[in-house]
């Protein structure tokens, strides 16, 4: 058991199949926050797999954010690593993180190279900082990130990520892709796919992007104005033609920017 590393999971209306890919945790401390209210989640774990958790949850979806840090708040450990349930990454590769972080002093997130299917990449050097990781699953200094803030809960679900990584380039930490550990992430797979999940990621996706505009002062009310006129037109069309997938992501557009409207005005009144 690695007792500087802590685990850290957001599940949301995950899987059974994808529940198994816990086991390659199996030696670490595991903290496991679910968001769908599912009573039975917690012994289905117990059951499939073989790892060691600590387990919450609560009776709405709250947000990745709200969620992550909460689980933060509870890690003591070193290092956290932050990950989804669609992500496939082995133990080595998860040691071989830890030691990107003996190259510097000022390092706070380590990442690992995203692989396609199970191609091995051989490189020369064994890291590279970058400006941006992928936040899907990444290495973290917990007393560094507790100190400037994980991410920002005004967002929900998409654009939290883009935002973290502002803040950390704005900052004099630096994050580093490490070339010897590896993983794979089944994008999207870390939930159930259905009409009413999808629907939920698109409206996210759109009061993200507006809200990341918000609050890096790019905001601009006509491209907000142009964005609904596009998909109330868009709206009508799908309509007419009964394209079901399509009407439902221009209504999740719109109630997306009328989400963020509500945001923007609270700001004002207050």
């Amino acid at each position: 058991m690695d007792k500087d590393i802590t685990v850290i999971i957001t599940l949301y209306k995950t899987p059974d199949y994808r529940l198994n890919s816990l086991n390659q945790y199996k030696n670490y401390k595991v903290l496991i926050f679910e968001q769908s209210s599912n009573k039975n989640l917690k012994k289905r774990i117990e059951s499939n797999s073989k790892i060691k958790f600590k387990y919450y949850y609560s009776k709405e979806n709250i947000g990745l954010p709200k969620a992550t840090n909460f689980l933060l708040s509870k890690v003591k450990t070193k290092y956290l690593l932050f990950t989804q349930a669609d992500i496939k990454i082995d133990n080595n590769s998860i040691q071989n993180l830890k030691k990107g972080f003996k190259s510097r002093k000022d390092i706070i997130f380590a990442g690992p190279v995203f692989l396609k299917k199970n191609k091995i990449i051989k490189l020369k050097k064994n890291y590279r900082f970058k400006k941006k990781l992928n936040a899907a699953c990444m290495l973290c200094d917990t007393k560094k990130l507790k100190k400037i803030g994980f991410f920002d809960e005004d967002f929900f679900l998409f654009w939290e990520d883009i935002f973290l990584m502002r803040k950390i380039n704005l900052s004099k930490l630096k994050m580093v892709e490490v070339f010897n550990a590896y993983a794979i992430h089944y994008g999207g797979k870390s939930s159930i796919k259905n009409y009413k999940v999808n629907f939920i990621r698109n409206l996210n996706f759109k009061y993200g992007e507006l809200l990341f505009d918000f609050k890096i002062k790019k905001f601009r009310n006509l491209k907000m104005i142009r964005q609904i006129i596009q998909n109330i037109t868009y709206l009508f069309l799908n309509l007419l033609f009964f394209n079901k997938e399509k009407l439902l992501n221009n209504i999740s557009n719109i109630l997306g920017i009328f989400k963020f409207i509500l945001f923007y005005l609270k700001k004002i009144i207050r």
